[in-house]
C-alpha cells in the first residue's frame, strides 16, 4: 500500500468509514507499534502532521459525543480499537507525547517549528516564562516545563499539550472549551486560572484552580493496563485535583495553602462567630461546615487582617476553644457552644 493512500485509510478510520477489512488492516498495523517495525515507515513530519490531526479528530469527535444531541453517526466510532487505543494511535506514530516535548533545542528557552502549525516551547532557564497564546490566554511555565500549542486554535475547541508544570490564565471564551493534555489526564476550563503539573513517570498529576472551575477527566488511554478509570471532577477555587497513574485514582481535595479570591473586610468588633465563618467561605470560595446551634450564641472581637485562611481559622479556635479539621474540599468546625452572660 502506497503512503499517500495509507494516510488516507487511517483519516477513514478515525471517521468510521472504513470496511471492515480496512479496519483490520488499520488494527493489524496498530498492534505491531512498540513491538517491531510496522508495516508502514513514516517521515518525522508525516508522523507529526498526523499525529496532529487525529487529535483534532479524536478531540472534535469527543465534543461531540457530549452532546447527546448530534445523531449517532457522528459520534465517535466505537468499534475496533475505539476512542482509547485511537488517543494511543495517535501517540503511536513515532512523534508521541513523551517524543515530542524531548526534541534538541537552542538557547536557553526555545519555541520550536513543529509540523501543522504546532510549536514547542520548551524552558530551559531558572525562571518562569510566559507563552501569549492568540486566543488572549496566557501561560507561564515553569522551567523544565514544555508546552505545545498551535499558531492558532481549531474552529471548535482550544488546545495545548503540557509536559511539566505550567499556570495558565485562560481567556473565557464558552463556545470553545480549552483543553490541557498531559500524558495521563485532560483538563477542560471555560475561563479561569489555574495550575497545573504533569511530571514523568508514576509521579501524581496536579491540577490546583485559583479562580474559575475546571473538569479534569483520566485519559482513556490510561484504562488499557487493566482496571477502570475513576470518574471526571469538577475543581473549584481553592481545590485540586490529584491523579495517581498507579493507582488510577482520582481525589479532589483543598489545596494546601489557600489564597484569597475576593476582598472582605477581616474586623470584627463582638460579632457572631457565624458572620466570621460567613467571611471566611466568601474570602476564599471554601466550604465551611458548622452546626449553627452550637454557635447561636457566640460572639467575637477579632482584626484577622493579615492572617492566612488556616492562621485566622487558629486564631478563632483559640478564642473561644474550638477546633477544626479539613477534610477533602471542605473545613469541619466544631465548638463546645457558648455561655450567654
Amino acid at each position: 500500500m502506497k503512503q499517500t493512500d495509507f494516510l488516507y485509510l487511517l483519516q477513514r478510520y478515525q471517521q468510521g468509514e472504513c470496511t471492515p477489512d480496512e479496519r483490520r488492516v488499520v488494527e493489524q498495523w496498530y498492534s505491531l507499534l512498540g513491538h517491531q517495525q510496522p508495516p508502514l515507515t513514516l517521515s518525522p513530519a508525516e508522523r507529526e502532521q498526523l499525529r496532529a490531526e487525529l487529535w483534532q479528530r479524536i478531540e472534535a469527535q469527543s465534543l461531540d459525543a457530549e452532546d447527546s444531541s448530534q445523531p449517532t453517526s457522528r459520534r465517535w466510532y466505537a468499534g475496533g480499537i475505539g476512542w482509547a487505543a485511537a488517543a494511543l494511535l495517535a501517540l503511536g506514530l513515532g512523534v508521541g507525547a513523551q517524543q515530542w516535548l524531548t526534541r534538541p533545542t537552542t538557547g536557553p528557552a526555545a519555541v520550536v517549528q513543529q509540523a501543522a502549525d504546532w510549536q514547542l516551547f520548551v524552558n530551559t532557564t531558572a525562571q518562569p516564562q510566559t507563552i501569549h497564546l492568540t486566543d488572549g490566554s496566557t501561560v507561564q511555565v515553569s522551567p523544565q516545563g514544555q508546552l505545545k500549542y498551535p499558531r492558532r486554535f481549531a474552529a471548535a475547541h482550544r488546545t495545548v499539550y503540557l509536559r511539566g508544570e505550567a499556570f495558565f490564565d485562560i481567556h473565557p471564551d464558552k463556545a470553545h472549551p480549552f483543553r490541557v493534555y498531559t500524558n495521563n489526564v485532560v483538563t477542560t476550563v471555560l475561563g479561569t486560572s489555574f495550575l497545573v503539573r504533569a511530571p514523568d513517570g508514576a509521579e501524581p498529576v496536579v491540577v490546583k484552580v485559583r479562580t474559575g472551575r475546571v473538569r479534569v477527566n483520566p485519559l482513556a488511554a490510561t484504562s488499557l493496563g487493566g482496571g477502570s478509570l475513576p470518574k471526571a471532577v469538577v475543581v473549584l477555587p481553592n481545590q485540586q485535583a490529584v491523579y495517581s497513574p498507579v493507582r488510577h485514582e482520582l481525589q479532589r481535595q483543598l489545596v494546601a495553602q489557600p489564597v484569597q479570591i475576593t476582598p472582605q473586610s477581616f474586623v470584627f468588633d463582638d460579632r457572631p462567630v457565624t458572620e466570621v465563618l460567613s467571611a471566611l467561605e466568601e474570602a476564599y470560595g471554601v466550604d465551611i461546615q458548622y452546626d449553627p446551634a452550637q454557635l447561636a450564641n457566640c460572639t467575637v472581637t477579632l482584626n484577622l487582617s493579615d492572617e492566612s485562611l488556616y492562621h485566622k481559622l487558629n486564631v478563632l479556635c483559640k478564642t473561644m476553644g474550638a477546633s477544626y479539621k479539613k477534610s477533602e474540599t471542605h473545613i469541619l468546625f466544631r465548638s463546645p457552644g457558648c455561655v450567654v452572660r
